[in-house]
């Protein structure tokens, strides 16, 4: 979790990420993302209102830290204060349970996408303290199902937010105004010319892979997409999300640079 504080919070914020921040009133969420001057997203993260100054950024795969010292290059004299919060915890709760957690603080529900739905809550000093594996672990391939295109270290600036699918997430704002890699990201929406897309691809290994990993689609020279994240494996096959071409026939063969063969499938998510 990332916290932007003060007086102009709000206005630092619409000024860097893609998503329309003035328009997110108190307790409101969206989906957002801060891209680099070429249009390639850094980070991808639900941006949250918790206050008239204060916003959150939950980003599960990315460095709070790291993107804090990033953006505070670009505090000059804004009065935003840019702080990472270590405390928050990520609770499963059911879809159609409409209560929340009792006697805890500063408490985020957040309806996510898939089949089933999901809810998250996210809660500051939780008095929980131990981690569900096996609910990690299906929560991760519910992610990968949805097509959460979460980014991490290995993955930032690669993508532009058209291949990762942050249209379909109404992540973008196209009348907003300027943001680092306004430009690319309209071009892109207005005149075409995007070649891939996010896929969930099933991978033969008992061993996921990692982040980044290129994958190559069998019969051509060059490499035809990579993996954004994988979840641990089941009866030897990984489930993993992956920036591929466009339009590609889910019976392709393509085989990973550590070697498993893998198989794309394209996603169907209902967006909430």
């Amino acid at each position: 979790m990332l916290e932007f504080s003060g007086p102009d919070a709000r206005a630092f914020a619409h000024a860097q990420f893609t998503s329309d921040v003035e328009a997110l009133l108190k307790g409101q969420w969206q989906w957002s993302a801060w891209l680099d001057p070429s249009g390639r997203v850094r980070n991808f993260f639900a941006l949250l209102r918790s206050d008239a100054d204060r916003l959150l950024a939950w980003l599960p795969r990315g460095d709070a830290d790291a993107m804090a010292r990033r953006l505070s290059m670009f505090v000059m004299r804004s009065k935003v204060r840019i702080q990472s919060l270590p405390d928050y915890w990520l609770l499963d709760m059911p879809a159609d349970d409409a209560s929340a957690p009792a006697a805890m603080e500063d408490l985020w529900m957040l309806n996510l996408p898939g089949s089933p739905p999901r809810r998250a809550a996210l809660v500051n000093n939780c008095a929980e303290t131990t981690v569900d594996p096996d609910r990690l672990e299906a929560w991760i391939r519910a992610d990968i199902a949805a097509g959460l295109p979460w980014i991490s270290d290995e993955t930032a600036e690669e993508f532009t937010p058209q291949a990762l699918g942050l249209e379909r997430l109404d992540a973008i704002s196209f009348d907003k105004g300027c943001y680092p890699g306004q430009e690319i990201v309209a071009r892109l929406h207005y005149r075409g010319g995007n070649k891939r897309q996010c896929m969930r691809v099933t991978i033969e290994s008992s061993t996921p892979p990692s982040a980044g990993e290129r994958i190559r689609v069998d019969g051509t020279p060059s490499s035809g997409g990579s993996i954004l994240y994988a979840a641990a494996a089941r009866n030897d096959v990984c489930d993993a999300l992956a920036v591929m071409p466009a339009n590609l026939p889910e019976n392709t063969r393509m085989t990973l640079e550590s070697g498993p063969v893998a198989r794309p499938e394209h996603l169907n998510v209902e967006v909430l």
